[in-house]
């Protein structure tokens, strides 16, 4: 599982660039859904991740019980 802010150090191309190496970005409904994720947190910095952790509890609980 990939996550990082919209405004992260981080550019957004460079995770969606992981992601895809990771089997990510392919047609779930055709394919089915890859074991990788990818979250961009909106209106969120780098520094500011932490106080996202009611969006991210849920994602990360389903990630990690696929």
């Amino acid at each position: 599982m990939i996550v990082l802010a919209d405004s992260d150090i981080v550019r957004p191309e460079h995770a969606v660039e992981m992601f895809r190496l990771l089997g990510g970005g392919v047609p779930g409904d055709l394919t089915g859904l890859p074991a990788c994720r990818l979250a961009v947190l909106p209106g969120t910095t780098h520094t500011t991740v932490p106080h996202r952790a009611r969006w991210l509890a849920p994602m990360i609980d389903e990630f990690l019980d696929a």
